[in-house]
């Protein structure tokens, strides 16, 4: 019996460790199932994701281990012939809020971004954002933004474009998204990234805005990769103050604005399709120096330019608010046909002007003189404007005199010479010629 009970023994030993391997396997592919063993298939998949147009050497340390990518992308750079406004639309997630989203579309009408003098100067409401120094964009609700050529024209759509626009998302876990996509705009989109967070995403727009203008053959080289990013918000040392390509904004020396120590501001771009600046008297710096403006001196002013189809997009946007030379006139008029006079005329006119009321309503009241060049072989326009003082309590109205609105015409285009002709300032770097003054606008009723 006691020989019995030693074979019984001896063959459950094999048994027991075929079980013991079988449970150990068993666990492995459970532990894969449940979480965790997918990293190098991720990292795989994001080598190919987006028609292989995202930066792998940037991203490769968002991707997790954890469960499978999850890949979402359509457009025609993908599907040639299918019917899409978008080149490339792509959001690839990874989970727990880590995952990238880039979108490209040939624009065939405006930039889908405000694009205004105010938006250059003081994007998101004044409370700042990031930009990327030689590149045209901003970090939006949507991520980084961009707007580049493509000389060759783009193909995917039925009107012909030179107009590239791409954004890019990325986000690393901090803000609590489990997918990057535009339902999830509303519920995470609206908070101000960090900084390596807001570079990520101008490296990723960029990356896919140069691989698709090579794709399409756009013969124009590729966008530099941006290497560091500037917030724009004035809490954070006022990067935009005292800038060399608005140092012509001087009390010293600009004929027609009050003089004495002045401000100035310009937007961080570094772009070659826009640029803007702006100056205001500095109540501060002149306490005590200077006395206080009188009423109807020119107090601020601004200049901004926008090349193809920025300056497009930005007319457009003037236009809607009834901003621009001749809004309103009959159809066939050219602006300065219907402005405030064509120029020559209106030189002539401006001592005769009636007097004007001004609304303490309408918010800034100023008086805009809109012009329009070729700048790098692209049409451009320019606007600038000049703000006077005006000492308003709500609902009471002012009144503008004949000759104070003379003097602001004067002005205004002393601003537009002084502007155009400024030796650091941007139409002369963007080689601006051909120069055509459009006529002006009064917003203030």
């Amino acid at each position: 019996m006691r020989g019995l009970w030693g074979r019984a023994r001896q063959r459950r030993k094999p048994l027991v460790v075929l079980m013991a391997v079988v449970g150990i396997a068993g666990a492995v592919l459970a532990t894969r199932d449940s979480g965790g063993g997918h990293l190098a298939a991720n990292q795989a998949q994001l080598r190919k994701a987006c028609d292989g147009t995202l930066p792998y050497g940037d991203l490769e340390r968002l991707v997790r281990d954890e469960r499978p990518g999850k890949l979402r992308q359509h457009g025609t750079m993908l599907a040639p012939g299918q019917e899409s406004r978008s080149l490339l639309d792509c959001s690839l997630s990874w989970g727990d809020g880590y995952g990238v989203t880039v979108h490209a579309e040939a624009l065939v009408s405006d930039v889908p971004q405000a694009v205004e003098t105010r938006d250059l100067l003081e994007p998101a409401g004044g409370h700042g954002t990031f930009v990327a120094p030689g590149t045209t964009g901003q970090y939006g609700k949507r991520g980084a933004w961009l707007v580049t050529d493509c000389l060759g024209g783009l193909g995917g759509r039925v009107r012909p474009t030179t107009d590239l626009y791409v954004t890019a998302r990325v986000t690393d876990g901090t803000d609590g998204a489990d997918e990057v996509d535009d339902a999830d705009e509303a519920r995470v989109g609206n908070g101000k990234p960090d900084r390596a967070t807001a570079l990520l995403g101008f490296r990723t727009a960029v990356q896919v805005a140069n691989v698709l203008t090579k794709a399409q053959h756009c013969g124009s080289g590729p966008l530099a990769m941006p290497k560091t990013v500037v917030d724009t918000d004035e809490t954070h040392g006022a990067p935009g103050r005292a800038l060399r390509k608005c140092e012509w904004i001087d009390g010293s020396s600009l004929p027609g604005i009050a003089s004495g120590s002045w401000t100035t501001l310009g937007d961080l771009q570094e772009s070659t399709a826009l640029s803007a600046c702006s100056g205001e008297w500095d109540a501060q710096k002149n306490a005590g120096k200077r006395p206080r403006p009188k009423e109807w001196q020119v107090t601020e002013v601004e200049a901004a330019s926008w090349s193809g189809v920025l300056g497009r997009s930005a007319y457009d946007s003037y236009e809607r608010e009834g901003h621009v030379p001749g809004w309103g006139a009959q159809e066939g008029e050219s602006p300065s046909e219907a402005g405030s006079e064509a120029d020559s005329e209106a030189d002539a006119d401006r001592g005769v002007r009636q007097e004007d009321r001004v609304s303490s309503y309408a918010g800034r009241p100023q008086l805009a003189l809109w012009a329009q060049s070729v700048c790098g072989g692209r049409t451009t326009y320019h606007r600038v404007a000049v703000l006077p003082e005006i000492r308003l309590e709500d609902g009471e109205t002012a009144v503008i005199s004949g000759k104070d609105r003379a003097r602001l015409s004067t002005t205004a285009r002393t601003v537009l010479d002084r502007y155009l002709d400024a030796e650091d300032g941007w139409p002369v770097s963007a080689d601006c010629r051909d120069t055509k003054v459009l006529g002006e606008v009064e917003q203030w009723h």
